[in-house]
């Protein structure tokens, strides 16, 4: 018998949803991004949404606010390596945006790496739709 919650054992599946895409993403990020000019890493894009509150609160984690930066200003999770956070801590349109330079990049990839690719952004995008729907309706 699990002692999770239906939440919560949906935030743990996310987690490791996100785990699981996240090297692949990481590959064409560190060959793409140290060249960009424009950076997208701003900290408007950086601002959690009410889903993804719902699954790192059911995660245990604290979600800190924009600390009253700017919507142009760097993220305040960007490093001169990257984000400092792992990619499941990240809001969600952190791990669906990409540029059409990093498009490119993913797409060149093996095809049967980007095929899994695919699928494990389809499987995050249907976890999180669970997860909003319980939060939607509490009695599911």
């Amino acid at each position: 018998m699990s002692c999770l919650s239906n939440k919560e054992e949906l935030a743990y599946e996310l987690r490791q949803a996100f785990e699981a895409v996240s090297p692949f993403i990481e590959k064409h990020t560190l060959i793409v991004c140290p060249q960009c000019e424009d950076v997208c890493c701003i900290d408007k894009h950086g601002r959690y949404d009410e889903d993804d509150i719902l699954f790192l609160s059911a995660l245990g984690v604290e979600v800190v606010d924009s600390n009253g930066l700017k919507e142009t200003d760097p993220c305040r999770y960007l490093t001169e390596k990257g984000c400092s956070l792992p990619r499941w801590r990240r809001p969600f349109r952190c791990t669906y945006f990409f540029c059409d330079t990093l498009l490119r990049s993913l797409e060149g990839d093996d095809a049967k790496f980007y095929r899994a690719f695919v699928d494990y952004l389809q499987c995050l995008i249907y976890l999180r739709q669970r997860l909003r729907g319980l939060r939607d309706d509490p009695s599911k």
